[in-house]
C-alpha cells in the first residue's frame, strides 16, 4: 500500500530527518514511516477520546489538551496502568502514591475523584473493600 505524498519540509525539518535517518540507518521514507509508528505506539486509548501518551508521559483529552495530572495522581494512574486487567489493592496504590505516608483512605478515595473529575468517571474502577482497577 503505496502513495506519493507530497510534503513541504522547512530547512530545520529537513535537518532533522537526515539526521534521524542515519541514526536509524534507513531511507528517508523508511524513518518518516518509522517516527510515524513511534507516535502511534507512544499513545495508549484510555476511552472516550482520553489517552496516556507513554512519551510525554501524560494523559491528554479528546482535544489533545493535557488534562494536568498532579505528580501523585500520576502515580495513582500509572500503578492501575501497569495492573491493568487486576484489582490493585488500596495498601499498594497508597504506597505507590505517598511513598512511606501513613496516608487515610479518604484522601485515597479524594484523589481519585480528582483525577475522575479531571478525565471521565468509568476511568477508575471501584472494588468495594478490595481496591480500585482501570477502567479502561
Amino acid at each position: 500500500m503505496s502513495s506519493n505524498i507530497s510534503i513541504d519540509l522547512t530547512k530545520e525539518m529537513e535537518r532533522f530527518l537526515k539526521s534521524k535517518s542515519k541514526e536509524f540507518n534507513l531511507t528517508i521514507e523508511d524513518t518518516l514511516v518509522e517516527l510515524i509508528n513511534q507516535q502511534i505506539d507512544s499513545r495508549i486509548d484510555l476511552g472516550k477520546g482520553f489517552y496516556y501518551d507513554k512519551v510525554l508521559k501524560k494523559v491528554f483529552d479528546r482535544k489533545n489538551v493535557d488534562v494536568g495530572l498532579t505528580k501523585t495522581q500520576m502515580n495513582i494512574f500509572n500503578t492501575l496502568l501497569k495492573s491493568r486487567g487486576n484489582i490493585v489493592d488500596v495498601e499498594v496504590i497508597k504506597k505507590a502514591a505517598w511513598k512511606d505516608k501513613n496516608t487515610s483512605i479518604f484522601t485515597l478515595r479524594n484523589m481519585i475523584k480528582q483525577i475522575r473529575d479531571k478525565t471521565y468517571y468509568g476511568l477508575i474502577k471501584s472494588h468495594s473493600s478490595r481496591g480500585y482497577s482501570a477502567g479502561f
